[in-house]
């Protein structure tokens, strides 16, 4: 288990400014395992993060403090759980989540098996544990957009980083929640998207939330839910992006 204290956009906190702290302390927690992103890459391994949960209890503060507490769960059919706790820098609770991440063979995108590839992992259980993350609600689509895989989203993997769909999400919402208080966020990642791939999203939302939904070559690529604390102050359709 380890903490470590990030400090928020003085700006527009984004949702992905959020998902991206949640990367790099988990990031952090690895290094003690050998098990780096570039130590990875040597071993012909990778880090996938297969779905996420996030709750928050209230709206976060740009240029806020950010502390985070992560440990993972025992690996179980080679997919692991971590575990998040945030605070805030006076200490009070702010939210928790948990990701489901797993080891993937870098040739053959096939998860594999830590212990069988001589990484060892820390895991821990300490009864704080969030509960699994659930499936991303997904209502019929009401609108809908292409979007292309440009090398600027990519990561150290070749493929778009899992923070970057928060932003076409956003993206897409426009300003329809501007003043709105996010209060639960799920994700799952069902297939990687590679610069140059064209995908077809959309998205429809119920009351306080919107699901989206990201198709590849008729493929699921992702699918995203953001629940809102209060619902959206018209009951208008949300915009379609330009």
């Amino acid at each position: 288990m380890i903490t470590e204290t990030f400090s928020l956009s003085e700006e527009r906190v984004r949702i992905s400014d959020l998902f991206r702290i949640l990367q790099d302390i988990a990031g952090d927690a690895v290094v003690s395992w050998h098990a780096t992103g570039p130590e990875l890459i040597k071993m012909g391994l990778m880090w996938v993060v297969i779905r996420y949960e996030l709750t928050l209890e209230r709206a976060l503060r740009p240029g806020e403090s950010l502390r985070v507490t992560t440990w993972a769960s025992p690996v179980r059919h080679k997919m692991s759980q971590r575990n998040y706790l945030l605070f805030d820098g006076e200490d009070r609770p702010l939210g928790r989540a948990a990701g489901i991440w797993a080891l993937v063979d870098r040739e053959t995108r096939a998860m594999v098996d830590p212990e069988g590839r001589g990484i060892l992992f820390e895991t821990e259980e300490t009864g704080l544990e969030p509960p699994r993350p659930a499936s991303p609600e997904k209502l019929p689509a009401e609108h809908r957009i292409s979007f292309t895989v440009s090398d600027e989203v990519l990561d150290i993997n070749d493929h778009m980083n899992n923070t970057r769909y928060f932003d076409v999400a956003e993206d897409c919402l426009g300003s329809d929640a501007d003043g709105l208080t996010l209060s639960r966020i799920r994700a799952a990642f069902l297939n990687e998207a590679r610069a140059g791939d064209e995908l077809l999203i959309s998205w429809a939302r119920r009351e306080n939330t919107v699901c989206f939904y990201g198709m590849k070559q008729n493929t699921p690529c992702f699918q995203l839910s953001l629940e809102y604390a209060k619902g959206f102050p018209s009951g208008e359709a949300v915009s379609e992006a330009d």
